[in-house]
């Protein structure tokens, strides 16, 4: 797993050489005014962790007065606005104490194992995958969402390669080359879960135009790659499952089998389940009777385990059911048409619940002015449902001669009255600190999505036109972080039903930076919701990687800042490597631009570290690029050397916003084995002379900054003394020591803790006759 993402930056290495990196970053200029093709940047020195900072991603950016300033409000992405919640999922990305999704790729542990497994129920098609598995190496799975695809493929590794073997999760955006390419280790199991195939794998520099997970082309072609697969793993003897929702187009290739993967019995897995929990059998039957038809495995799963820890079947079923609630049925389904102001109820209500009255109200007002022209004629809009739509053909004449605003100031609009009819809506309050207010929301929370999808399913393209129009406008209103983060959490539910609206209609335009950096701020948003979903990771991940491919600048950046978040939480390798193509392919020509680039660097990494997941990936892919650098180098470092410099000084000085703790010493706090790597990256920073500077504030921050993050500081700062021993040259040994010292004296402290500064220093002191270099 240490290899891992080695091997994937590796991969992403581009053709032409990037610009050399300047000689310090240390001194920030003015911050460059925002447009809607380069992102705002803050000062070089320092990035600031936004995480429960509550501070507004469309506010103006500061910047910092020097490398070693802790003062400034930069502007942050990473930007969560108290609790959301999306569907069963607690949405508070870049936190410890939430942290949103865990990574979807790497080492499987025993724990997730176990609850994948726990009462599998073989399908039929079970042992046929087995057989193929053992004879060949790869097997591949096709079939739909909800198949049981993801545990079948953990227990086929099991069954194959045994129980005590490591297995592997692959990016689901890894291309047949790679894999034909890839060291795998023996003995060891592989998956890659819901792949979507490759639009391309060299580089930035493609189209631009994003579009749906693709398959791989079937073919003579594909059957030569898929062979190439196969005779790699049987080469390491190593066994891989692919997963897909794709099946074989054209002809399936010979050298890997494409096996249709069908779900196990679902009476089985629910009875397994709740025998297994010992629940009464009286209540086994209920709820084997009350399964719904046509429900996904993992729905079934899920409410098994529900029932099996106490809940009535009934409501168990009622809430995982496969079909649209009875209260959405009925609505959707009266005899008498549905108003447009009733539809303009529950339309605003999809993408902004949880809103007051007053900012409800204003917002179905500008819904209803929009959806006029789609219910009804121009002779008769002035007057329809009761004077709310207006006629955008000009004036009607009213039939009693009176002018129509007149009429309407005759006849208020009463929506109020209208909504407490809504049997679909309802309010409750919600408590804001001191304050209380009242706020609209669904009367059920499943009901969101049961009531989008009745939508698409019965509603025109004007309808959905009138939509993507009154989403734009509210997004050129620079809404509140709350209203964004519910409109992304709409759209996201939209994509589970219209992936390609969401995609065209609104993602690929925002990105683009069509409707400003709110717009570009919202299409991050939404790939961070689709994170949250194992069905929807892998398309979010080949979506940010189209962006990140493409010729438009902005959607460079759009695609920078999504790696640098949750989607770099769910698929580091894949953020790593889509973050070091973009900044050394050259895209980044202007200075704002590449700090735009070295930022999402030291962002990814400061947010792994919040999230308490593996920031050691950021670190590793850095050190592989300056040994590779050190083998090759003659006399001085390449342009791209320079650039992995730059960018390892961007993440030691990337701090969290609140505290101005560094990131990295709480790393190395909490993963005191990743010592020798971090000395590692300060050596040859401290070494390049015009870094050096930067380096030594940077090297003094983080020394001093231990004592906050660890309660035993002293032993994390002679554990770094002696790794940066280790890792100097030894004449730069008394020359760090002097330096330092001068620093730490020019530079006092209030601190009252242990004096880690002249703790590393005495490591430093203690191993200068050892290991000479």
């Amino acid at each position: 797993m240490s290899g891992e993402p080695r091997q994937l930056i590796e991969e992403a290495d581009g053709t032409a050489d990037p610009r050399p990196a300047p000689e310090s970053p240390a001194t920030p200029g003015p911050t460059p005014s925002p447009t809607p093709s380069t992102p705002p940047s803050p000062s070089p020195s320092r990035v600031n962790s936004g995480a429960n900072s509550g501070a507004n991603p469309g506010a103006e950016s500061g910047a910092g007065s020097g490398a070693d300033s802790t003062d400034g409000d930069y502007r942050v992405y990473n930007n969560f606005y108290g609790p959301q919640y999306h569907g069963r999922a607690h949405f508070g990305i870049a936190t410890a104490e939430r942290p949103g999704r865990a990574r979807a790729t790497g080492l499987l542990d025993g724990d997730e194992i176990d609850a994948l497994l726990r009462s599998y129920i073989r399908p039929d098609c079970f042992d046929d995958a087995a057989d193929e598995l053992s004879r060949t190496g790869i097997v591949v799975l096709t079939g739909p969402q909800g198949t049981g695809k993801r545990s079948g493929a953990v227990a086929l590794l099991r069954e194959t390669v045994g129980p005590s073997a490591d297995y592997v999760v692959l990016s689901p955006d890894i291309g047949l080359d790679q894999l034909a390419e890839r060291t795998f280790d023996e003995g060891v199991g592989y998956v890659v879960l819901d792949r979507t195939g490759t639009a391309g794998t060299t580089g930035p520099g493609g189209a631009g135009g994003a579009a749906g997970p693709t398959a791989d082309a079937a073919g003579p072609s594909s059957d030569f790659d898929w062979r190439r697969v196969r005779d790699q793993l049987r080469r390491h003897r190593a066994h891989l499952v692919i997963t897909t929702v794709h099946g074989v187009a054209g002809r399936a290739p010979k050298a890997v089998r494409h096996l249709p993967w069908r779900p196990p019995v679902l009476d089985k897995v629910v009875r397994a389940r709740l025998v297994q929990a010992r629940i009464p059998q009286e209540i086994v039957d209920r709820a084997v009777c009350g399964i719904p038809p046509r429900c996904p495995i993992a729905v079934v799963a899920e409410a098994a385990q529900r029932i099996a820890a106490g809940a009535d079947p009934d409501q168990a079923w009622k809430e995982h059911s496969g079909s649209a609630p009875q209260a959405v049925q009925e609505w959707f389904g009266a005899e008498e048409e549905r108003s447009l102001r009733e539809i303009a109820e529950v339309t605003t209500l999809a993408f902004a619940p949880g809103i007051g009255r007053r900012a409800f109200e204003s917002l179905q007002d500008l819904l209803e002015r929009l959806l006029g022209p789609v219910y009804f004629t121009p002779e008769v809009a002035s007057s329809a449902d009761g004077a709310a739509t207006p006629d955008t053909t000009g004036p009607a004449a009213a039939p009693d001669g009176q002018d129509p605003q007149q009429r309407r100031r005759a006849r208020p609009v009463d929506r109020r009255r209208s909504l407490s009819r809504n049997a679909l809506i309802t309010t409750e309050m919600q408590v804001y600190g001191a304050t209380t207010r009242e706020v609209m929301v669904f009367a059920d929370a499943e009901l969101r999505r049961w009531v989008l999808q009745a939508l698409w399913r019965d509603h025109p393209t004007e309808y959905w036109d009138a939509v993507r129009h009154w989403l734009d406008a509210l997004v050129d209103a620079d809404p509140d972080p709350a209203l964004q983060l519910s409109i992304a959490s709409g759209l996201t539910l939209l994509g589970h039903i219209a992936f390609d609206e969401v995609v065209q209609s609104y993602l690929d335009p925002w990105a683009r930076g069509e409707r400003g950096e709110t717009g570009q701020t919202l299409a991050v948003y939404v790939l961070w919701y689709m994170c949250l979903e194992e069905t929807q990771a892998a398309a979010a991940l080949t979506l940010a990687r189209t962006w990140a491919q493409s010729l438009h600048p902005t959607l460079r950046g759009t695609a920078l800042i999504a790696f640098s978040g949750q989607l770099g939480v769910t698929f580091p390798t894949d953020a790593v490597k889509w973050l070091w193509a973009v900044l050394r392919s050259g895209a980044l020509e202007k200075r704002a631009e590449r700090e735009h680039g070295l930022r999402a660097w030291a962002q990814l990494f400061l947010t792994l570290v919040d999230c308490q997941e593996d920031a050691g990936i950021v670190l590793d892919a850095l050190a592989h690029r300056i040994r590779k650098e050190q083998r090759t180098r003659s006399a001085a470092y390449s342009a791209t050397g320079l650039l992995v410099l730059e960018t390892t000084l961007w993440v030691f000085t990337a701090t969290e916003r609140l505290s101005g703790r560094p990131a990295v010493a709480r790393h190395l706090a909490d993963r005191p084995e990743e010592a020798d790597v971090v000395a590692e990256l300060w050596a040859a920073i401290l070494c390049y002379r015009p870094l050096r500077r930067n380096a030594l504030s940077a090297l003094l921050v983080t020394v001093r900054g231990l004592p906050a993050v660890t309660s035993d500081p002293t032993a994390a700062a002679a554990r770094l003394g002696h790794a940066l021993a280790a890792a100097l040259p030894q004449v730069e040994h008394p020359l760090l020591t002097s330096e330092l010292g001068r620093l730490a004296v020019s530079r006092p402290t209030r601190a009252t803790g242990p004096d880690c500064v002249a703790t590393l220093l005495g490591a430093l002191n203690s191993a200068k006759d050892t290991h000479p270099r």
